[in-house]
């Protein structure tokens, strides 16, 4: 019997970049996750503003109100949810009260990403087998580091305390 899951996405900002990873990249992802994985995407939730108030975005509520039968909640990235662990960690109690969880399609390793991973469960491994792979030693590029001419320490400098 293939597991079943709801899908939840929002635009993603990256960093000070400003870079967004969009629903859609992030709709399609979940689509060929679940496939690769034996899961069936039931449904997919969205929420057009990213907002740290994780559930009460319109989105959440609706998927919150989902009453067909879904063994968990299926993200590209637990960012997409929340990268504050006091926000996130509302909805999580939620979904674990009403026995569901969070898997994620991406394997991150930010802190964030990894609390989420072992809230249901410890030695939690992702749906599709083992955990991220990291290249070879032998793909490996050494990293050169150029000296710097001068060396400029302003940056450390105490500021004066405001007044």
């Amino acid at each position: 019997m293939a597991a079943k899951a709801i899908g939840y996405v929002s635009d993603i900002v990256l960093g000070q970049s400003g870079e967004v990873i969009s629903r859609q990249a992030q709709k399609d992802r979940l689509r060929r996750h679940a496939a690769e994985n034996g899961i069936e995407l039931l449904e997919i939730f969205e929420d057009e503003i990213y907002d740290e108030d994780v559930v009460t975005r319109p989105g959440i509520q609706r998927l919150l109100a989902y009453e067909s039968e879904y063994d968990f909640v299926l993200v590209e990235r637990v960012w997409s949810l929340s990268r504050n662990w006091q926000s996130l960690v509302v909805f999580l109690k939620e979904l674990k009260r009403r026995g569901r969880k969070v898997e994620s399609a991406a394997c991150l390793w930010d802190c964030v990403s990894q609390q989420a991973r072992h809230y249901f469960r410890p030695g939690y491994k992702p749906l599709g087998g083992a955990v991220c792979e990291a290249p070879a030693l032998e793909s490996a590029q050494p990293a050169t580091v150029r000296r710097p001419e001068r060396l400029n320490f302003v940056y450390l400098k105490r500021r004066a305390e405001p007044a």
